[in-house]
């Protein structure tokens, strides 16, 4: 009887000390990612990927005097269930500021291809952390045809570091300003004679009109072409574009392909910078408020930060505890209590953005004799605020406090 006590006492510990050593997933990473399709120099058909992680996604670790982290990105293509191409590639990130590993700005650039035949795909990528086995997955639906008479890239968008290389960037999000981002194009014609044409590039707003337009003259024969525009950012606004790309032979149009463009201002020059200054009303005073509003674009971030920094309450650490849970707060209101204006200017959103989340809340969204109303109880500040919705569209009026 003994014997059996302690073998179930022993299986028992077995198992939960198995069950602690298992690691478990969660998709939880998040990435930004572009891909595109080129030939290479045998007309051969080849998926470029590239892939953008920000790296407080990743799950760095102490190494002597460095932080690391590891991850895998797998690109695969599938054909009804069938993988049919791809590949799968590890890299170690290593970072010697502590402070980078928090950024959600700051990430890993990372682009990779592998050879395709023609047909219809699901290229799926997925992105894992080799520390902690979290991972993040994004698909799309690809189309691949062999090259035939006249074949055209999308267009695919790099910049120029310091050293003059190109380094690409992801059409979903291109940041501005800079002086130019360029566009790579790829031309393949199987004509035996050279012919003379007009490759125009356009890009065309959200409301179907052409903002920019740059012609080239183009010149083709038997062999793979590359043209490069200098798209001068400055002349467009932020927002999203279709750069249309046309070949163009004694003014009839050959062959158009297109590729989807965001433009992305830094925060600082951006519209966004002037929402958050505004949603920062509860929390500055009507002097501040004007300085931040009011500040020059290239005076924003002094401006900022010498705010924020008199606010830090652990001005040791790299994150700013006081600005984090503000912003916390303004985005919960405006995703949980918007209606027909943004959460945070509601009764509910400011309530909520000053003192935090109610200890609990009382609904009553059936009644009878009056509106549906709520009731939130801040017990540890002795606090209770009554909210009602007196039009019945969803909008909470403070009513007692």
């Amino acid at each position: 009887m003994n014997y059996r006590k302690y073998l179930f006492l022993f299986l028992i510990i077995s198992f939960f000390t198995l069950l602690s050593s298992i690691v478990f997933s969660e998709e939880t990473i998040k990435f930004k990612w572009d891909h595109f399709i080129l030939l290479n120099k045998n007309q051969k058909v080849f998926v470029y990927v590239v892939v953008f992680i920000p790296y407080n996604q990743l799950n760095f670790q102490i190494a002597d005097t460095s932080y690391e982290a590891d991850v895998n990105i797998s690109s695969i293509l599938y054909s009804h269930g069938e993988q049919k191409g791809g590949d799968l590639w590890t890299k170690k990130i290593q970072l010697k500021d502590f402070k980078k590993t928090t950024s959600d700005i700051d990430g890993i650039l990372w682009s990779f291809d592998f050879p395709a035949s023609s047909g219809n795909y699901d290229l799926k990528v997925t992105v894992t952390d080799l520390h902690t086995n979290n991972f993040g997955k994004a698909s799309d639906k690809i189309s691949i045809k062999e090259p035939k008479n006249i074949w055209i890239s999308q267009p695919i968008f790099f910049k120029k570091d310091s050293e003059k290389k190109r380094k690409w960037l992801l059409a979903s999000k291109i940041n501005a300003p800079l002086d130019s981002v360029f566009s790579f194009i790829e031309i393949y014609t199987d004509s035996n004679f050279i012919n003379d044409y007009l490759l125009r590039l356009r890009m065309v707003d959200k409301d179907n009109r052409t903002v920019l337009k740059i012609n080239k003259n183009a010149t083709l024969g038997s062999s793979i072409e590359n043209y490069i525009f200098a798209i001068p950012l400055k002349k467009l606004s932020e927002g999203m574009y279709t750069a249309t790309v046309e070949l163009i032979k004694n003014s009839k149009t050959l062959y158009v392909t297109r590729k989807k463009i965001n433009i992305v201002f830094p925060f600082f020059l951006s519209k966004r910078y002037l929402e958050r200054v505004e949603e920062m009303s509860y929390i500055t005073k009507n002097d501040e408020g004007k300085k931040l509003k009011n500040a020059k674009p290239e005076e924003r971030e002094k401006v900022w930060n010498e705010f924020w920094e008199e606010k830090d309450p652990i001005p040791e650490t790299p994150q700013n505890e006081t600005s984090e849970e503000y912003f916390k707060r303004v985005d919960y209101a405006n995703e949980h209590f918007s209606t027909f204006q943004r959460g945070w200017k509601t009764d509910r959103g400011r309530i909520y953005i000053i003192y935090g989340p109610p200890d609990e809340v009382e609904s009553h969204p059936f009644e009878r004799e009056s509106p549906p109303y709520q009731i939130w109880y801040y017990y540890h500040l002795g606090k209770r605020f009554i909210f009602a919705d007196l039009s019945l569209t969803g909008d909470y009026t403070l009513i007692r406090e």
